[in-house]
């Protein structure tokens, strides 16, 4: 994880049971850290998979082929003029 910013000026509120409190509670207890510690570490590493796992792409079987096929077919000859244009943003 990156260097945390120090100047923390927002908060971050939910409600839980008390059993749920508890179980938090010992879980940053083991790991030597404040609840809140504890709860902002995985909240983060959580929200990082999360973030990663959107931009992840999964096929089965069947689809990976027709992918790979789709790839060793030659490009359109719009494609082909499309890229070998001058961009318009330069």
């Amino acid at each position: 994880m990156a260097a945390e910013n120090t100047n923390k000026n927002t908060r971050f509120e939910m409600r839980l049971t008390q059993e749920q409190r508890d179980r938090i509670d010992q879980a940053a207890e083991t790991k030597g850290m404040t609840t809140s510690q504890w709860a902002l570490s995985n909240l983060l590493t959580a929200a990082d998979r999360d973030i990663r796992e959107a931009h992840i792409i999964r096929l089965n079987d069947q689809a990976w082929a027709d992918f790979t096929a789709a790839l060793d077919e030659p490009m359109p000859d719009r494609l082909v003029e499309l890229l070998n244009r001058e961009p318009i943003w330069t």
